[in-house]
Order: C-alpha cells, then sequence, then structure tokens
C-alpha cells in the first residue's frame, strides 16, 4: 500500500518510476522533472548509510545507541540458551523472546511465563533471523499499554499512528478459533495489500493457547494476537494530536542519533521497543493522514 501511494503521488507530480527487475522487491529508479537520477529502497532514501541500515536492524546495535542517549526501553539481554533467560524470567515472570534483526512480527514469541517455553521460542527467533541466526530476550510489557509507529522525514516528526492488535467481536456462538476464520475469509487480505491484513492463525493460537476455544459474548471485543503489527491484522489510528512535544522531541533527536533521514520508531507506553529504516508510510486511518507520511517522503525526496 505504500508503494502504491508513492507511485500514485510521484506519477500526478510528473516523476518518472521504474523497477530494474519487475519481479523485484520495491527497489525503483527515479526520475525528477529536474532530470535528476536516484535510487530507493522503498521508503529507504539514498542518504541512509549502509551503517545506519544495520544500527537499525540490529537491535543490539540500537539498543546500545538508545541506551547512551538515556532513551528508556526494555531490558534487552541475548537468549542463546534457555539458561541466559533464567534470571530475567524469575525477575519479571513473562518475557518476549525475538530475533536479533528481522521485521513484521516474524519469530517473536510473546507472554512467555516457564523456562519449558523458552527453548522453542528461542529456536522460533534464531530460525526467523534475516542474518545474525540470534534471539534476544525482554521483559513482557503490559497489554494495555499503547503501542505507537512515529514516523520521522528529514529527521522532522511527521505522524504518530497507533497500532491495535488483531481482535474480533464475539457473536455468542463462535469460538475464537472460527471467528479468525471468518475474519480472514471475508474481510481480511494479504498483508500490506488492503485495510486489514490476514491475522495470523499461528500466532493466534500462541496467543490465546486455551482459550482459542472460547466463545466470546455478542459484542465482546477479543485481542488474539500477542504483537500490535498492522501486518499481522492489527489496525491503526493517527494518535498525532496526543503525541507531546517532548516525546516529538526525542523521536528527532533518535532519527537524528541513528542517522536516518526516514525511520519508523516505535514507542509502547512511555518506552522506545524497535528502529525501522524501511517503514511502512502508508497506514489505514480512515483519515488525511492515512498517506501523510508517503506526502512527507515525496517532499524529501524532491529536497536532496
Amino acid at each position: 500500500m505504500s508503494m502504491r501511494y508513492l507511485r500514485k503521488i510521484l506519477k500526478e507530480r510528473g516523476w518518472k518510476a521504474e523497477k530494474l527487475c519487475r519481479e523485484g522487491q520495491n527497489n525503483l529508479v527515479l526520475t525528477r522533472p529536474d532530470g535528476k537520477v536516484f535510487k530507493i529502497a522503498s521508503s529507504t532514501p539514498p542518504t541512509t548509510s549502509v551503517y545506519a541500515l544495520r544500527l537499525a536492524d540490529d537491535k543490539l546495535m540500537s539498543y546500545e545507541l538508545l541506551k547512551e542517549l538515556g532513551v528508556p526501553q526494555p531490558e534487552t539481554v541475548v537468549a542463546r540458551t534457555a539458561e541466559d533467560c533464567a534470571e530475567m524470567l524469575g525477575r519479571y515472570g513473562e518475557i518476549v523472546i525475538k530475533p536479533v534483526d528481522g521485521a513484521h512480527g516474524r519469530g517473536v514469541t510473546t507472554m512467555i511465563r516457564s523456562i519449558t517455553e523458552v527453548e522453542e521460542a528461542i529456536r522460533k527467533a534464531k530460525k526467523a533471523s534475516a542474518g545474525a541466526g540470534l534471539a534476544i530476550a525482554q521483559p513482557q510489557l503490559p497489554s494495555e499499554a499503547l503501542e505507537r509507529r512515529v514516523i520521522c522525514i528529514g529527521y522532522k516528526f511527521v505522524v504518530a499512528i497507533a497500532r491495535i492488535p488483531a481482535q474480533v467481536t464475539g457473536d455468542g456462538v463462535r469460538t475464537l478459533e472460527e471467528l479468525i476464520a471468518l475474519e480472514n475469509e471475508t474481510i481480511r487480505t494479504a498483508p500490506y495489500q488492503g485495510r486489514l491484513a490476514w491475522i495470523n492463525t499461528e500466532m493466534a493460537k500462541q496467543y490465546l493457547g486455551v482459550r482459542v476455544d472460547e466463545v466470546p459474548t455478542v459484542g465482546e471485543k477479543v485481542r488474539v494476537v500477542g504483537t500490535c503489527n498492522v501486518g499481522q491484522g492489527g489496525t491503526a489510528l493517527d494518535c498525532s494530536d496526543s503525541f507531546s512535544t517532548e516525546e516529538r522531541e526525542l523521536a528527532e533527536q533518535i532519527a537524528r542519533a541513528a542517522e536516518l533521514p526516514v525511520v519508523g520508531i516505535d514507542f509502547y507506553g512511555d518506552q522506545v521497543i524497535e528502529l525501522n529504516a524501511c517503514p511502512s508510510l502508508y497506514y489505514p486511518t480512515g483519515d488525511a493522514a492515512e498517506a501523510k507520511a508517503v506526502e512527507a517522503y515525496v517532499e524529501y525526496l524532491a529536497s536532496i
């Protein structure tokens, strides 16, 4: 959806956008009306360095950067074996294990409460790790906390999007598993191809456990996935108006320190949990904020 809107805006402004390879990913060769040619990798502009890309992709590197800045963030430890996580699990009672790199919630296991669950979660995270083959563990943050994706472009705050976890509405008849299947068959599409993405059934079953067979009452809304990712079936709301001046300044400080002219910064409550050097720029909020970041991206490209 981000690239669809990007190409639409570029066309309206008289830009030429081409792929080198039809089957390739969203990597475009752009020609501005003034004749300048440059290349972008989706929402990553040519001004982003390889080092900055690696920093954003590596959660341990970004953890150390945020630590130097004094930014509140979850405690993080390398999880090679279950023993590496035992002390953290004992202190917090619940932990999350995720790949040290990767995106879209892949390989993430939430709400781990026993050491017997840790080994499988580490294996899953390592398998999903894009390059390092490494997992990390963090404390489980409160489920009621709001997750917000903040987009900064040209090191300036553009928009803050609240990401609401995937949920279903009970009808008093169907189980949660049946409600998920019904939603996926009727009103949802492949991730990032429409307004609502399919709910990841495997992640939902892992999150719900035995509750997957529960029958919610009529009108009852039930969260069914542990992550807040829009690509895993979540929804989006523009929350820019409630994002404070201090938070905006912090996001811009992080963008500059990470040397990421285009960045998605994920806040969970008052903590920063992740940086994204190639963030989605389109969020189906149902208002003018939907394409706000896409338009700001084009303005930035026009200025370089």
